[in-house]
């Protein structure tokens, strides 16, 4: 056997004795990457075989692989805790990893949700100037000479509550009039209000304002 064939033999035998699982040669072809043509892993695999350190199954006119468990050595007690320990730290510092990129996820979106210096002093000065905008509006309200007076302000809100006071005075009258119409009415409310032309607060849109 050439040096070459006995690298590939060594190749797919290792992967096979990895992977612990049965593979077709088209399998073992495209795991291995195309490292060795199809045809002479195919023909690998035959050897391989044929010389019993693989077991070979055929199902329809598909054969697969798998290495033969009996040459695979076994771990005793003591390897075995070894790899249980080093599992249970591999998961540990696994979560932590997971933890920390939690942790650094988060910070970089608060940094990214943070305007940079620029776009805060640009922020900053047009709030100034919307500010300023508003104070010189104030200003001129306050001291425009049409403003109304105290005086005025006083007066108006008196007529405005004398207004409301006589539209809820008149208010309670129409009610009592179409309830009192309503008991000898042989036909719906909507029907008197239609008749009528009696026109309703809702109707109009309006409502009455809060005492």
């Amino acid at each position: 056997m050439s040096k070459a064939a006995g690298d590939v033999e060594d190749s797919v035998l290792h992967y096979l004795k990895q992977a612990n699982r049965p593979y077709s040669a088209v399998d073992v072809f495209n795991n291995l990457h195309g490292q060795y043509g199809r045809t002479l892993v195919v023909r690998t695999l035959d050897v391989l075989a044929q010389s019993g350190q693989v077991k070979e199954k055929v199902y329809g006119k598909q054969k697969v692989y798998v290495a033969d468990q009996q040459n695979c050595s076994t771990a005793d007690d003591a390897t075995l805790k070894g790899m249980d320990a080093e599992l249970l730290q591999l998961g540990a510092r696994l979560r932590a990893s997971e933890q920390q990129l939690q942790t650094s996820e988060c910070q970089l979106r608060a940094l990214q949700s943070t305007p940079t210096m620029p776009d805060a002093r640009r922020s900053l000065q047009e709030l100034q100037a919307a500010c300023s905008g508003y104070e010189v509006r104030l200003h001129g309200l306050r001291n425009r000479d049409n403003g109304v007076s105290p005086q005025q302000r006083d007066e108006i809100r008196r007529a405005n509550e004398l207004c409301v006071r006589e539209w809820r005075r008149r208010k309670r009258i129409a009610v009592e009039m179409l309830n009192a119409i309503m008991e000898g009415y042989p036909n719906s409310r909507a029907d008197l209000l239609e008749e009528t032309g009696f026109e309703t607060d809702e109707a109009c849109g309006v409502a009455l304002p809060g005492r």
